[in-house]
């Protein structure tokens, strides 16, 4: 039910300022109570149907009249509020809904010029929603519209939307449970091949700005050196300096950043790489723009440069917010960020119960790449804590599964992982 998913996602003090301004009538606030104080285990429909003695149907209606109470009290007044107001929190269902109705509306009064500005808003805004919950040829379809409607597009503008949804297609592989590290990369390697040569020397700046971010990102699936990662974000970044006319102002920084974030995981650069996160640091929170993408590369780099406190001042500056938690694809990453500290604080009774639930929520929302850092992190607490027995099944059983999935050691360093901690067992 869509009312109980988005009450987890709201604070205490959100849901005592719903308590406050509610306006609908006492059967209405009922529901609203009954679901607020069960928001993570919520009645079933049917049982809350018996329970206020209504249909199935008017239940929904009735919830339904709830959610648009809780956006009006909580949502701020700005273009597209409502769809903002689920884009923080991560609720993509609703975020389509509400986008189909405006189209719907914008439509019915012809206004071109408001039409224009809601298919790029949509379009534009889809990618910033977890890659494994975004239906990828409904965002083709909004950006199609998009190109359609405007008075003057650019050269080579179907080109840009095309290579948009391509880099949020190869974000997405390691979500899909029966494909190897081999299979992305063919994969990632099907959707740029064919548009290689006309994006790369494109005119429009925003066309070989996308795919230079797509081939760096379909180096995640390779045996690549750094250096060539590097480089697609230096053409990057090259390309937002030469036009700065046609970005907006941040891109240049997010560009930085990824460098930044490169220099310090792959390059062993990670006091370089802390600097630019903490140059960039602002104050920024799950509902930034960006802000979750951040934080979490900011914990990780000042992680790897030993500035364990930062770390965790990070991780619990994003676990404050309901929305983190209750979306699984970013919550995994807090969790393995937090079991990291843990262990490095010789915690290890809370190392163990976050792993186990980092084991859990990635099991139903798998991921490969945290999977992958989940099994290492576990063998590793095994190990630190003396239980060999278990570090020494977890090894064995890793390394079959890795090689299951086709991660070798000509592609991956987590196997000799493995054969270190065998050895040292």
């Amino acid at each position: 039910m869509l009312l109980a998913k988005l009450l987890r996602t709201l604070s205490e003090e959100e849901i005592v300022k719903i308590r406050k301004d509610f306006r609908l009538p006492e059967r209405s606030q009922l529901l609203f109570e009954r679901i607020a104080v069960s928001a993570n285990a919520p009645p079933e429909s049917e049982t809350l149907a018996k329970a206020f003695r209504i249909s199935q149907e008017n239940l929904y209606r009735l919830s339904s009249e709830v959610v648009d109470e809780c956006v009006r009290i909580l949502a701020p007044r700005e273009e597209f509020s409502t769809m903002n107001f689920f884009r923080k929190r991560y609720l993509y269902r609703p975020f389509v809904t509400e986008a189909h109705r405006t189209e719907k509306r914008l439509l019915h009064e012809r206004n071109k010029y408001a039409l224009e500005k809601f298919y790029k808003y949509v379009f534009m805004n889809m990618r910033g929603f977890p890659v494994d919950v975004i239906d990828l040829d409904l965002m083709q379809e909004y950006g199609n519209k998009w190109h359609r409607i405007k008075a003057n597009p650019q050269i080579d503008d179907e080109l840009y939307i095309r290579i948009r949804v391509i880099f949020v297609r190869i974000a997405g592989l390691p979500a899909r449970k029966k494909m190897n590290l081999a299979q992305m990369s063919q994969y990632a390697r099907q959707l740029l091949d064919p548009v290689a040569k006309c994006a790369s020397s494109s005119l429009n700046p925003l066309a070989r700005y996308e795919y230079y971010q797509s081939e760096w990102k379909a180096c995640v699936y390779e045996r690549t050196d750094p250096q060539i990662q590097i480089k697609w974000l230096q053409l990057s970044l090259k390309v937002i300096r030469e036009n700065k006319s046609v970005f907006e102002p941040e891109r240049e920084k997010v560009v930085e950043l990824q460098i930044a974030y490169e220099l310090a995981t792959k390059c062993d650069k990670a006091k370089e790489g802390l600097a630019t996160f903490r140059k960039y640091y602002h104050g920024q929170t799950p509902e930034t723009s960006r802000g979750v993408l951040f934080l979490m590369q900011f914990i990780r780099v000042a992680f790897l440069a030993h500035d364990y406190a930062t770390s965790r001042r990070m991780v619990e500056e994003i676990e404050k917010y309901q929305s983190v938690k209750t979306t699984p694809t970013i919550y995994i990453n807090v969790l393995i960020a937090r079991a990291l500290l843990e262990v490095i604080e010789e915690n290890a009774d809370a190392a163990l119960k976050t792993i186990e639930i980092a084991k859990v929520t990635n099991h139903e929302n798998f991921f490969l790449a945290y999977e992958v850092q989940i099994r290492g992190l576990e063998t590793v607490i095994a190990l630190k804590y003396k239980d060999l027995d278990l570090a020494d099944q977890l090894v064995e059983r890793n390394i079959k599964w890795l090689r299951s999935r086709k991660i070798s050691l000509s592609e991956s360093a987590w196997i000799y992982f493995y054969q270190v901690i065998g050895s040292i067992i």
